[in-house]
């Protein structure tokens, strides 16, 4: 059980930077990050392909994204210990402090391009390469602040200074096909590699001081890899309403293996099995006002069924709570060139309050996100787009582990910029013709037409 609870400590540092849905990035690129990542049934460009691969069939042209952002947390931990709650000796006086992490300014990108083997086939190719998720923390030592405390006891209880960073991309190879006029189907392999570092592993608790544990710095190690596949589906009603579904599987992971030291400076090795989880998403997209288009996306994020994730956390796991997220973004054409768009981005919190003390790595605590942004059509074939996502504050609180009137509490919140320029390429694609009506009426031979009668 000790194992699994600073297991927990590890996983959710990848929640860190502009994270919302748990761990998982919300969206992708300027145009899909100003309308929250609802695209899952709206074909507005190659960023929303991020979520449903299939709607690479109905872009209008084929084309290249450049997009990239910048995140700008803001993460605070507070925590208290009342006065000889410890044994009934320690600590000699009340010691409560906040510690804000001074992490910086995080990245994230999106780029990639769609294409057509001729304007005519029914086939479109494309290549995606997405930041799934960026950031960390970095809490300096407090003597005031219990979980930031030495390792000292029976003086001072806690870890000292706490830091992460974590980059990971996703690499997705996608095709779309149009199977009818009206349905298009989509999907592909979805491949991640990215770094994680880290101290202290909690994860790996070694000899301490009075019987508590120490723990080791993980920060020599290699790139990890994972892989799993998406699928998706399009199909328009008519002019006005498309419906999509997508899934996204379970992405395995390589193991997360580390040279770490022991306390004296031998020789360690450790390391933890994860993998990320796998994705449900129904979107409806309205299109009948001239120049506007509205999406809805529902989605389930499925961690209790992933590795690690889904176990409980007296099994060795992280008991993570299903994610229900509800996206809903808006574009509308206000000039020939310019286009203003606008999202709402809700979704529930995976981290029951009583384990707020394993995520001091990271709160993935966000649940209200707001995004702005425009384009602007620079010429015929570029457009330049920007959005700026702000996530509310939002904040959990728990226990320190067993000890009487103690209280841990993180608060979060983020802000993005992005910027980017979609570029298209080629011809505008051919939809199959519509034989008129009146081509469609039978056609008698002549004799079996009869003449006038005279008469």
């Amino acid at each position: 059980m000790k194992h699994g609870l600073y297991a927990l400590v590890l996983l959710h540092l990848m929640a860190a930077g502009s994270m919302a849905q748990g761990l998982m990035a919300p969206s992708a690129g300027p145009i899909n990050s100003a309308m929250a990542g609802a695209s899952t049934a709206a074909p507005v460009e190659f960023g929303g392909s991020y979520w449903n691969p299939a709607i690479l069939s109905s872009l209008s042209s084929q084309e290249v994204l450049i997009g990239s952002a910048l995140v700008f947390p803001d993460i605070n931990l507070q925590s208290t210990i009342p006065s000889r709650s410890i044994l009934g000796l320690f600590p000699t006086t009340t010691r409560s402090g906040m510690s804000r992490s001074s992490s910086g300014v995080a990245s994230n990108l999106a780029t990639g391009f769609s294409f057509r083997l001729d304007d005519e086939s029914p086939l479109t190719l494309g290549l995606g390469v997405f930041g799934l998720a960026g950031g960390g923390v970095n809490f300096a030592g407090n003597s005031q602040t219990p979980v930031l405390a030495p390792h000292m006891p029976p003086r001072y209880f806690g870890v000292g200074p706490i830091y992460s960073n974590l980059s990971l991309l996703s690499i997705n190879p996608m095709a779309s096909y149009q199977a009818t006029d009206r349905l298009s189907i989509g999907g592909g392999p979805v491949i991640t590699a990215g770094t994680v570092n880290f101290n202290p592993a909690f994860f790996a608790p070694g000899p301490g001081n009075l019987g508590l544990p120490s723990f080791p710095s993980a920060t020599n190690s290699h790139p990890f890899w994972g892989g799993g596949f998406q699928l998706g589906l399009l199909y328009e009603f008519n002019d006005d309403w498309n419906v999509g579904f997508s899934y996204k599987s379970p992405v395995w992971q390589q193991k997360w293996n580390y040279n770490a030291a022991t306390s004296n400076g031998s020789a360690r090795s450790i390391g933890v099995q994860a993998s990320l989880p796998a994705i449900y998403s129904w979107g409806i997209a309205y299109k009948g006002i001239p120049g506007a288009l509205v999406d809805v996306d529902l989605r389930y994020i499925d961690y209790p069924n992933t590795e690690l994730f889904g176990p409980s956390v007296a099994s060795g796991g992280l008991g993570w709570r299903g994610v229900f997220a509800v996206a809903t973004g808006a574009q509308y054409a206000l000039t020939e060139k310019m286009t203003l768009r606008a999202g709402y981005l809700f979704n529930t919190n995976p981290i029951p309050a009583p384990a707020t003390l394993f995520n001091v790595q990271a709160p993935a605590i966000t649940q209200h996100t707001l995004s702005f942004g425009a384009s602007y059509a620079v010429t015929e074939t570029v457009t330049a787009s920007f959005a700026w996502v702000h996530g509310f504050d939002n904040s959990i609180q728990g226990p320190i582990l067993q000890i009487p009137g103690s209280s841990i509490k993180l608060t979060s919140q983020v802000d993005s910029i992005w910027m980017g320029v979609n570029t298209s390429f080629g011809g505008t694609k051919k939809k199959p013709a519509v034989t008129p009506a009146a081509e469609l009426a039978p056609v008698l031979p002549p004799e079996s037409v009869s003449a006038p009668n005279p008469s």
